[in-house]
C-alpha cells in the first residue's frame, strides 16, 4: 500500500496529502453526540436479568445486570465475542477468543464461568474456532455452533446440582459454508436454512426426514427481501418480512415446506422495515408491532400494553421520537427499546409494561452546538421523469435577508439502502454551523415499495445521475440552497456517486467529500463480478448479463480526472475490505499529478465507512469535513 509523508499545511488550490491518525478538530464550542456507555440490552426469558454490552474507554465487554436494581453480576473482567441467553435466566453462553465456548451460571450475587468441553464422537476441534450461533427456546437445551464450514448441534449435559461443563456435539450440517442463515425449530433441530445457490441467488432450503436439504424457492437478494423472525413453530411456519411475489415488504407467515406465505400485515404504500414477536413457552409467537418509515417512523401495535408504554415514553420525551424495539421477556412484563430524535442520539429505556412506566438505562453523550439547527424533516419532489423522490432536509437558523445557505447534498451507500429520520448526527452538526443539508433517497433506495427500488435498475449511467441533479435543482428552486454553493457528500457507493457527478457534470457542484468511495469502477466491479453471490445482484442493478466494462470505464472517477475541477476531500479507512483503499490512493495520485484541488486523509485503524473508531475519532473526522467546507463553501457565523 502506498504511503504519503505528512504535510502539515494544505496549500490552497493544490493537491496535498495529510495522512495522520485523526485530523481536524470540531468547531470551537461544538461536539457531536457520543456513543452510550452500554448498548444491546437483551432481556432473559423471565425478565429478571439483561445481557448488556458495556464500554469503558476503548474496552468493550458483556455483562449481566439485574433488571429491577441494575446491579451488575461482575462480568467486568471478562471479554467475550458474543453472548446469548441459555435455557433459563441463570444461564448464558458466550463465544470467546481462540475457539472457546463458555457456560455462565449465576448463583447468589456472582457468576461462574466455565469452558464447555465440546466432546462426542465428532466434537468440535478448537482449530475451527466455533462460535455460538443460536439457542432456540428453554424447551430444548441445545447449542448451535458454527466452525470450519460445518454446523454443530451440541446437547448439554444435565447434572443434578452441578454446573454443566460439557456438551456432546454432532454435525448438524456438513456443507454449512454456503449457508447464510439457519432456522431452528422448537425441538432444537436445524429445520431450514438460506444458502447461496450455484447461480448466486439465495435458495431457501428445508430439511427432509432423511437429513437432506431440499430446495423450496430461490430469490435475488436486495430486490427480494426475506428476513425471518425467530424460530420455526410447531406448524412448520416461521414469521418473516417478505416481498416475494408482492409489491411491498409485508409481515408474513412462511411455510418452510411449501414456500407459501400468508400476509398478516401489509401497508398500502410502504415497506414494513421491522417487526417484533412474542415467544411463548412452546416457541410459538404472535406479533407485537410492525414499523415502517414513509418519512417519520410509524408504528402499528398489536399488543395493548406495549402500545400504552410507547405512548407514555413519547409523551415523556416531549418531541417526535423514533422508538426501536429491542427485546422483551416471554411474559411481556418488560421490554427494552432504543429512542432517537433530534435531541437524542441513542438512548436505551426499560419499559415496565405492568406499570406503564419507563426507566433510562443508558444514553449517549449529548451533542453541543454553537447554534441549534432546525430539525430535519421529510421532503418529496418529482424527478425529471416524474418519479417521486424522497429525502430529509435540515435548514440552519438564518436571517431571511442572508439569502440561501450553502448546502451539503448527502448520498447514502448501498445502493440498496436509505436514509431515515432522525439525522444520525453529522447533518444536524453541519446545520448548527450554518449549512443546509439534504439527505437524498434516490431511486433504488429501499422502503418505498418494489416499484421504487426497481426504478433504479440500469440507471447508473443516466437517470440515477439525473436524480442528483434534480435534487439540487429542487433545493435551489425552493430557495433552500444557492446554485453555486452545493457540495456533495457520500460514503461507499454514495462516495462513488458523488465523484461520478463531479467528473461527469463539471460545474454542477462546488465541492465533494467521499468516504471510502469506489474510485476505480472497473476494478471494483471486476472483483465483485468474480463472486457469484454479488454478480447476481449487480446484474440486476446494472441491467446487464455481462460486466459492462466500457460503460463503467466512462463514468469511473479515475478516468474523469481531467473534468474533476471541484475541490475533493477523500477520507479513507486503510482497513476497508469492501472498497479497496488503493483505488482511492490511485485517484489521489492522478488528481495530484493533474494539479487538481484534492486532499486525502487516511485513517489507518478504521474500516469501511470509517467504522470502528471512538467518539473522539468521529469528532476529528467531522472536524476535517468542516475545515474543508469552511475553506470552499464558507458560511458567515454570528
Amino acid at each position: 500500500m502506498k504511503r504519503y509523508p505528512q504535510i502539515p499545511v494544505l496549500a490552497a488550490g493544490l493537491a496535498a496529502a495529510l495522512l495522520i491518525p485523526g485530523g481536524g478538530e470540531a468547531a470551537a464550542g461544538s461536539r457531536l453526540h457520543g456513543e452510550p456507555p452500554a448498548t444491546n440490552y437483551a432481556l432473559s426469558y423471565d425478565g429478571s436479568k439483561m445481557i448488556v454490552k458495556q464500554k469503558q474507554g476503548q474496552r468493550r465487554f458483556h455483562d449481566i445486570i439485574e433488571t429491577r436494581s441494575g446491579k451488575s453480576r461482575g462480568m467486568l473482567e471478562r471479554s467475550f465475542i458474543s453472548m446469548i441467553w441459555g435455557e433459563d435466566s441463570n444461564t448464558a453462553y458466550a463465544s470467546g477468543s481462540g475457539g472457546r465456548i463458555y457456560r455462565i451460571s449465576f448463583a447468589g450475587d456472582g457468576a461462574t464461568v466455565a469452558p464447555i468441553a465440546l466432546t462426542g464422537e465428532r466434537g468440535i476441534p478448537r482449530s475451527e474456532k466455533p462460535r455460538v450461533v443460536g439457542f432456540p427456546t428453554p424447551i430444548a437445551p441445545v447449542l448451535f455452533a458454527r466452525g470450519g464450514g460445518r454446523l454443530y448441534r451440541c446437547a448439554l449435559h444435565r447434572t443434578e446440582g452441578k454446573a454443566e461443563t460439557a456438551a456432546t456435539c454432532e454435525i448438524a450440517a456438513r456443507d454449512a459454508r454456503g449457508a447464510v442463515h439457519w432456522l431452528i425449530d422448537v425441538n432444537g433441530q436445524a429445520a431450514a436454512r438460506i444458502a447461496v445457490a450455484a447461480s448466486g441467488e439465495r435458495e431457501f432450503q428445508t430439511r427432509t426426514k432423511e437429513g437432506e436439504w431440499r430446495p423450496v424457492f430461490r430469490y435475488t437478494p436486495h430486490y427480494t427481501e426475506l428476513k425471518t423472525i425467530g424460530g420455526v413453530q410447531n406448524d412448520n411456519r416461521v414469521w418473516a418480512l417478505s416481498n416475494r411475489n408482492r409489491e411491498r415488504v409485508a409481515l408474513v407467515r412462511l411455510d418452510i415446506t411449501t414456500g407459501e406465505e400468508e400476509a398478516v400485515y401489509e401497508h398500502r404504500r410502504f415497506d414494513i422495515e421491522a417487526a417484533s414477536m412474542t415467544i411463548d413457552g412452546t416457541g410459538d409467537g404472535s406479533p407485537m408491532l410492525v414499523a415502517y418509515s414513509p418519512g417519520y417512523q410509524e408504528v402499528v401495535h398489536f399488543e395493548p400494553r406495549l402500545e400504552a408504554a410507547y405512548a407514555a415514553l413519547r409523551e415523556k420525551l416531549g418531541e417526535r421520537v423514533r422508538i426501536d424495539f429491542k427485546s422483551a421477556d416471554s411474559a411481556l412484563n418488560f421490554a427494552v427499546v432504543e429512542a432517537r430524535n433530534p435531541a437524542i442520539y441513542r438512548r436505551w429505556y426499560l419499559l415496565d409494561l405492568e406499570k406503564g412506566t419507563s426507566r433510562e438505562l443508558s444514553a449517549g453523550r449529548p451533542a453541543v452546538y454553537d447554534r441549534p439547527p432546525a430539525p430535519s424533516r421529510p421532503v418529496s419532489f418529482a424527478a425529471s421523469d416524474g418519479l417521486l423522490l424522497h429525502g430529509y432536509l435540515t435548514l440552519p437558523q438564518r436571517p431571511a435577508e442572508a439569502g440561501p445557505s450553502p448546502m451539503v447534498l448527502m448520498l447514502h451507500g448501498g445502493p440498496w439502502e436509505r436514509d431515515r429520520w432522525p439525522d444520525p448526527g453529522l447533518g444536524r452538526f453541519l446545520g448548527s454551523l450554518g449549512y443546509a443539508v439534504l439527505r437524498l433517497n434516490y431511486r433504488g433506495s429501499i422502503g418505498y415499495a418494489r416499484e421504487f427500488i426497481e426504478a433504479g435498475k440500469g440507471t447508473l449511467f443516466g437517470i440515477l445521475q439525473q436524480d442528483v441533479l434534480d435534487a439540487a435543482a429542487w433545493a435551489v428552486a425552493e430557495g433552500y440552497a444557492a446554485r453555486d454553493r452545493i457540495a456533495l457528500f457520500g460514503g461507499s457507493f454514495g462516495g462513488f456517486l458523488a465523484l461520478v457527478m463531479l467528473g461527469r457534470h463539471p460545474g454542477a457542484f462546488h465541492a465533494g467529500i467521499a468516504l471510502n468511495p469506489i474510485a476505480d469502477a472497473v476494478g471494483f466491479w471486476r472483483r465483485d463480478w468474480s463472486r457469484l453471490n454479488l454478480r447476481v445482484v449487480w446484474r440486476e442493478f446494472l441491467a446487464s448479463r455481462d460486466l459492462p466494462e466500457a460503460a463503467l470505464a466512462r463514468i469511473s472517477p479515475v478516468n474523469n480526472v481531467r473534468n474533476l475541477d471541484a475541490p475533493v476531500l477523500l477520507l479513507v479507512g486503510a482497513r476497508d475490505r469492501r472498497a479497496p483503499p488503493e483505488h482511492s490512493f490511485e485517484l489521489f495520485d492522478l488528481l495530484r499529478v493533474a494539479g487538481k484541488p484534492a486532499e486525502l486523509v487516511e485513517y489507518r485503524a478504521l474500516g469501511h465507512n470509517l467504522s470502528g473508531g471512538s467518539s473522539e475519532t468521529r469528532e476529528r473526522i467531522a472536524g476535517r469535513i468542516v475545515e474543508f467546507l469552511d475553506r470552499h463553501l464558507p458560511v458567515e457565523r454570528r
